[in-house]
């Protein structure tokens, strides 16, 4: 498997190296500034017929190029090339066999009304002659455009021509091929911490040329992935906005995938137990873009893979529903170690995770090079497109050379890692490709229901996918939420509506977003905090009092004041060892600017003096709203008691006396008569 991992490396290394092929190829003289140079390829023939004299049509940009005689134009047709292999070497510079050059005196190349340089050359077939470009043989030309000074080529670009069949003007459809494009709409997070909303302009001016380049393919089937927080913040813009969006919502015939509100990793998520946080994100995100593009269908079924897939992540995006997976190739490159770059991306792979699989489409990823080196700002994105439609035809020739069917395949086209390509390509692509009957376009999930599986003799090819450690940190799972259900707590002490807890709502959907920094993510949570803190200190405590008593139900009377410009419904929360407060704490309403007396009612346990604590809490007691304050409490609620027991203390003790006195009368009297019966005149013998 390290060995499988390794290659994929060394494949997706040589990629990013055909990126920088597609400038153009200086043969000589690079870094003199005043040498001309090719600008960029506008326009050419993708096809020339196959018919004796046909003429080969392209138009260039020149900077700098002379018009005398020591300057021209050299068009050079190579040896047809049959594979994908052929056609990147070709791009590298690595050209075959020169089969023939005509060369264009520059002041007599016509220009248009640009500036740019009109090439009109003559082919021939079985004529040879030094102003025709020899085109003998039917297939995939390599042709260089190239400004010779001095007999010196200082610079040259690299294309190509696919010559038909003899008496052949148009190309007709033998083996169509089926190509399914991903586009979409981004933008940097518009949300800002201090809760405004900012709309990039560059973005803004991007997604606007993408919608005009969707509009033109009239009614072809196209792929969109829109970043729902961006589609979320034009919703809100109603000067440009929300006009681009009715646009958009007025298209036919493309698809919309269901992502995340904001770009997460789902693996990372995972492998930190926080998968509800990426369920909210998918909810959240599919809810914007249905809200705002309403005329849209949003379906959960192909999930658009970014990140890598390891086996609980896969198993996510199953249980969520998703039926099939589209890897991107930065996807591919950290799934199952890279092991898809060894098979026929064409098709599809099997991913299995322990308790079931799920089948994936596989991005072309030398085809995802060139759409992503052709995307970047300067780029000469109509000779990326030729190289993209070159290489493509290669590879339906390449599987008709060895005598398969196009049937149940499908090329998968995004950029790699599966953001939108540029306007300007995406345009220069279907323009380009629209010239070729043999590629039918779908869109993602026709593409998963109509390709067949990679398999061999025994069976479907099966990726294992394996669970990954965690990756980066994602300390702010926790922070994130313990802070959201505290706004779910706070939601009740503003009143009903209050846009405040949208806000603050809307700032933590952002801080998933994978790309944001640490420092970045603390400043939007940091701002939540502190608009809470502000509303929860804008009532006011008495500093301190002391409550007096006088029996044993009474009631403590609360002054609050609320300084915000809202009401607050809090709970008032008394506790003290002394005192029993009622069990039920109702919510009290603080009206906006003015101090409200509460009274809460007590029943006392003891006499003397001790202290009672009083806080303020969410209406659902959940979370506090500031620091508790302690009061002083004086109880004499039981002088009554003491009287009683007084009194009847004395009446036990007169009683006792009674009693006393009563006893010692009868002893006395007993005394008495038996003294009386022993005086010495009684005669005690007398009968």
């Amino acid at each position: 498997m390290k060995s499988m991992m390794m290659k994929s490396m060394m494949f997706a290394a040589s990629m990013v190296a055909a990126v920088t092929t597609m400038t153009p190829i200086a043969s000589a003289g690079d870094g003199a500034a005043a040498e001309p140079s090719i600008g960029v390829l506008v326009s050419q023939d993708q096809y020339v017929a196959g018919i004796e004299g046909s003429i080969l049509h392209a138009t260039v940009s020149v900077r700098d190029l002379p018009t005398d005689d020591g300057a021209s134009i050299a068009i050079t047709s190579y040896r047809p090339v049959k594979t994908r292999a052929a056609v990147r070497d070709a791009i590298a510079g690595k050209l075959p066999s020169v089969v023939d050059t005509v060369v264009l005196p520059s002041s007599a190349i016509p220009r248009d009304d640009s500036g740019y340089l009109e090439l009109s050359v003559p082919i021939e077939i079985g004529v040879r002659s030094r102003a025709n470009l020899q085109m003998s043989a039917v297939g995939l030309y390599p042709i260089t455009i190239g400004i010779v000074v001095d007999k010196t080529v200082v610079d040259q670009i690299v294309t190509f021509v696919d010559r038909l069949p003899e008496q052949t003007s148009t190309p007709t459809q033998t083996e169509p091929l089926q190509v399914a494009v991903v586009t979409g709409l981004d933008g940097p997070i518009a949300r800002q911490p201090d809760f405004t909303s900012t709309i990039d302009a560059t973005a803004l001016s991007t997604s606007t040329n993408m919608v005009t380049a969707i509009e033109d393919l009239d009614m072809t089937p196209l792929t969109v992935s829109a970043s729902p927080q961006w589609i979320d913040a034009l919703a809100q813009d109603e000067v440009d906005g929300v006009p681009l969006l009715e646009r958009l919502g007025a298209l036919q015939s493309i698809q919309f995938v269901s992502r995340p509100y904001v770009n997460v990793d789902p693996d990372q998520l995972v492998s930190t137990d926080s998968s509800d946080v990426y369920l909210a994100q998918l909810r959240r995100g599919e809810d914007a873009l249905r809200s705002a593009i309403p005329n849209q269908d949003v379906r959960r079924e192909t999930f658009l893979a970014q990140f890598g897939l390891s086996r609980n992540a896969a198993t996510l995006v199953r249980d969520l529903g998703f039926r099939g997976v589209v890897l991107t190739p930065a996807s591919q490159a950290a799934t199952a170690e890279g092991a898809s770059f060894l098979t026929d991306p064409s098709r599809l792979v099997r991913l299995a995770f322990g308790s079931g699989t799920i089948d994936a489409a596989l991005a072309d990823p030398a085809l995802a090079t060139t759409m992503s080196g052709g995307s970047l700002l300067g780029a000469d994105a109509y000779l990326a497109a030729q190289h993209l439609f070159a290489e493509l035809k290669a590879l339906r020739t390449e599987v008709v050379a060895r005598g398969e069917s196009t049937s149940g395949r499908t090329v998968v086209l995004t950029t790699l890692d599966g953001s939108p390509p540029s306007p300007e390509f995406l345009t220069s692509l279907f323009t380009t490709m629209s010239t070729e009957p043999d590629i039918v376009l779908v869109t993602l999930d026709d593409a998963m229901t109509s390709t067949d599986l990679n398999s061999t003799d025994d069976g479907p090819i099966v990726l294992e996918l394996t669970n990954t450690s965690p990756g980066a940190s994602t300390n702010w799972t926790d922070l994130e939420s313990n802070l959201r259900a505290r706004i779910d707590s706070f939601a009740a002490v503003l009143p009903t509506g209050d846009v405040r807890i949208d806000m603050w709502r809307g700032l933590l959907e952002v801080i998933p977003e994978y790309s944001m920094s640490d420092d970045r993510r603390s400043e939007y949570i940091e701002a939540v905090r502190v608009a809470m803190n502000e509303i929860a200190q804008s009532i006011s405590l008495p500093s301190s009092t002391t409550f007096t008593l006088g029996g044993r139900d009474s009631s403590i009377r609360v002054t609050l004041r609320n300084d915000s410009d809202a009401d607050l419904t809090v709970q008032i929360r008394l506790t003290s060892s002394k005192l029993r407060f009622p069990v039920r704490n109702d919510p009290v309403v603080l009206p906006a600017g003015t101090t409200t007396a509460v009274e809460v009612s007590v029943e006392a346990r003891s006499n003397g003096r001790f202290p009672v604590v009083m806080q303020l809490f969410t209406p659902d007691g959940s979370e506090a709203l500031g620091p508790a304050v302690t009061f002083t409490a004086r109880v004499n609620a039981l002088a009554g008691l003491g009287q009683l027991v007084t009194g009847i203390a004395l009446l036990l003790l007169i009683s006792w006396w009674v009693h006393h006195l009563r006893s010692e009368r009868r002893r006395r009297s007993a005394a008495v008569d038996d003294t009386a019966t022993r005086h010495p005149s009684i005669d005690r013998s007398a009968p």
